[in-house]
């Protein structure tokens, strides 16, 4: 058996952050930990399809695994539609696993799909997660015996043909059959492949089997799901301290699973509670305190920092700020003061911006998303749910209120008022206060 591992695609969604393939988990890439679980699967042969902006890093990083080739999907417009025949080039095998970097599954999800295809009469099968409450995706009909009987794609809320939602992690006993009916299969891209796997059981007869599974599911499509993200790996971590990290004696490294990596500094009084991620050449200064986080590697959490349940990407420095249930991408820096954000004053559910429609993240608590390459001055203060596009520059003393788009540069214009000072600053009124201290 071979897989192909869909990792071209790029959500809108997401921004403004980069290439959700490459963000960083605990060290390793989210396609990187996808691999690992195919391999782990027993499936050694993987073809990962990428576009033309993440090629090379994925070569880059797959030069050193066994059996994993990188192939490009140059058409995006075709959607899934055309990963899958970009992979289906460099695939030779006949039973093929399909799977996507945006579904985050345990190992569970792959062996009971190797087992279903041990049936009898079944020629694939498809993974399917019931849902309490609407997901924006495809969800399955099913016949009596449990086989798909069509995908309903996006059906909208209370027309769904049951609560079965497809996870894109299929498998075929005979891929090639299905090749050529996604090949023939015209329409729009988006749902091209789901309306060809519905071809391909009405039509050609082919008995694909729903697959229903119980076990974490967590779907990358929004920027709050990158936290959850992170606390998925984060629960998964094995404590580790790199022998050449720094740390002070008077550091506190407690709570739950805490990692630590090379060539890190914890200076004084520094509070590190896990589960926590503390990538190589990272600094966490003086007082600072990391609570359920992830840091990336060369980031600095400076004096009397608070990062709270936040993951920061590679590079991002931070003085004497709070953030608390933010997402940062890599090379982002934060101004002395600056504060975001994460509570609504009636403390209701927070929603966040997406394709202009306000979407929710189901939560009470969520900060700030900002893009690479931003910096935002002394004194910013972002509110609930905004998000600071690539390469923005915010000048100090600004309420962010409202997203910023890429390449914005956000400044105040204040006008002083000057008039003659009639007060006197006396020293001994001081040192009469300085006494009442002691």
């Amino acid at each position: 058996m071979q897989a192909i591992l869909l990792a071209a695609g790029k959500s809108t969604r997401l921004d403004p952050l980069s290439d959700k393939n490459l963000l960083e988990f605990c060290g390793k890439t989210l396609v990187e930990h996808q691999v690992s679980l195919i391999k782990n699967a027993k499936i050694r042969d993987i073809v990962v399809v990428g576009n033309a902006e993440n090629m090379e890093t994925l070569k880059r990083i797959f030069k050193k695994y066994h059996n994993v080739a990188v192939t490009e999907q140059k058409a995006l417009e075709e959607g899934m539609a055309g990963g899958v025949l970009a992979g289906a080039k460099r695939v030779s095998q006949k039973e093929i696993l399909v799977m996507s970097t945006n579904d985050i599954v345990d190992a569970e999800a792959l062996e009971l799909m190797k087992n279903a295809l041990k049936e009898k009469g079944i020629d694939g099968a498809i993974l399917a997660k019931k849902v309490d409450q609407y997901f924006p995706g495809g969800y399955l009909k099913l016949d009596k015996k449990g086989v798909v009987e069509t995908i309903v794609e996006k059906p909208g809320e209370g027309r769904e043909p049951s609560p079965l939602v497809n996870l894109v992690l299929h498998i075929f006993r005979d891929f090639p059959s299905f090749v050529t009916v996604l090949r023939q299969q015209k329409g729009k891209a988006d749902g091209r492949y789901e309306a060809a796997l519905s071809r391909f059981v009405k039509k050609d007869k082919r008995a694909l089997k729903a697959v229903e599974y119980r076990g974490h599911w967590l779907p990358i499509k929004y920027p709050w799901h990158v936290l959850a993200a992170m606390n998925y790996f984060l629960s998964r971590q094995k404590p580790f301290i790199d022998k050449t990290a720094q740390i002070s004696k008077s550091a506190v490294i407690k709570g739950g699973s805490v990692y630590i990596g090379r060539n890190v500094r914890v200076l004084e009084h520094a509070t590190i509670q896990g589960p926590a991620y503390i990538g190589d050449n990272a600094l966490v200064a003086n007082n600072a305190l990391i609570r359920s986080s992830m840091i990336g590697h060369h980031s600095v959490v400076g004096f009397s920092t608070e990062i709270a349940r936040s993951y920061l990407n590679h590079n991002v420095w931070t003085h004497s700020n709070y953030i608390g249930d933010s997402v940062v991408d890599f090379n982002v820096s934060f101004g002395a003061g600056g504060v975001v954000g994460n509570l609504r004053l009636d403390e209701e559910i927070i929603g966040v911006k997406i394709r202009d429609k306000k979407i929710s993240t189901g939560s009470n608590k969520f900060g700030v998303v900002i893009g690479s390459g931003s910096r935002l001055g002394i004194n910013i203060s972002t509110m609930p749910g905004i998000k600071i596009g690539r390469g923005c520059f915010v000048g100090s003393g600004i309420i962010v209120a409202e997203d910023l788009p890429d390449r914005s540069f956000v400044r105040v214009e204040q006008k002083l008022k000057r008039a003659p000072n009639t007060k006197i600053a006396f020293v001994d009124k001081r040192n009469k206060m300085r006494d009442l201290l002691k």
